[in-house]
C-alpha cells in the first residue's frame, strides 16, 4: 500500500510538471523575445515584420524552417533594413504595439491585430510611424515572402499595388 502510495506520488508530480511546461518552451521559435527586436526596429527606423505564431502550428514550423532561416531571405532581409520579431499569440511576454506604442502582452497584442490564423504576418512602415502597411493570414513560400521584402524595401510599395509590381518585373 505505501508503495502504491509513492508510485501515485510521482506519477502526480509528473503529470504536474507536464502540464506546467511553459508554452515557449514547446518550441524554438519562442526563445527570441519579441520585445528588444521591435524596439530595435522603432528605434533605428527599420521595417518590422510581426509574426504571430502559436507552438502547434505547422506552417508556422515550416515558415520557420523553410522561409526565416533561408539565407537569401535573411541576406534581403538585412539589405533591406527588415527585423523580425516572432510573437507567440498565447503568450504572456511584453511587447509593444509598434502603432500606439503601449506595452501589453503577447496575446492582448494579437487581439488588438485581430490574429485569426496562423501564421499571421503583419507588416509595419516606419516612414509612417509604424502603421500597420497590411496583414497576410497564412504561410507564404520563399520566393513569395522574398518579393515582398523587396516591393516593401525598394519604396514600390508607396507607388504602385503588389500585382502591378510583379507584373512590371519587380519595377515600380
Amino acid at each position: 500500500m505505501r508503495q502504491l502510495k509513492y508510485i501515485l506520488f510521482f506519477l502526480i508530480l509528473g503529470f504536474i510538471f507536464s502540464c506546467t511546461k511553459s508554452e515557449s518552451s514547446k518550441s524554438d521559435k519562442f526563445k527570441i523575445d519579441p520585445l528588444p527586436v521591435i524596439q530595435n526596429a522603432m528605434k533605428n527606423k527599420k521595417y518590422l515584420i510581426i509574426i504571430f505564431e502559436s507552438a502547434d502550428c505547422r506552417y508556422c514550423s515550416k515558415l520557420n524552417k523553410e522561409v526565416l532561416s533561408d539565407f537569401k531571405v535573411k541576406e534581403r532581409l538585412i539589405k533591406d533594413k527588415f527585423d523580425v520579431a516572432i510573437v507567440n499569440v498565447y503568450g504572456k511576454r511584453k511587447v509593444i504595439d509598434p502603432e500606439t506604442k503601449e506595452e501589453m502582452n503577447e496575446q492582448i497584442l494579437a487581439y488588438v491585430y485581430k490574429v485569426q490564423g496562423f501564421p499571421t504576418i503583419a507588416v509595419f512602415d516606419p516612414t509612417q510611424n509604424y502603421k500597420l502597411l497590411f496583414k497576410i493570414t497564412g504561410y507564404l513560400p520563399k520566393e513569395n515572402f522574398i518579393n515582398m521584402i523587396d516591393y516593401i524595401g525598394s519604396g514600390c510599395y508607396k507607388k504602385v499595388p503588389f500585382e502591378k509590381y510583379l507584373e512590371n518585373n519587380k519595377t515600380c
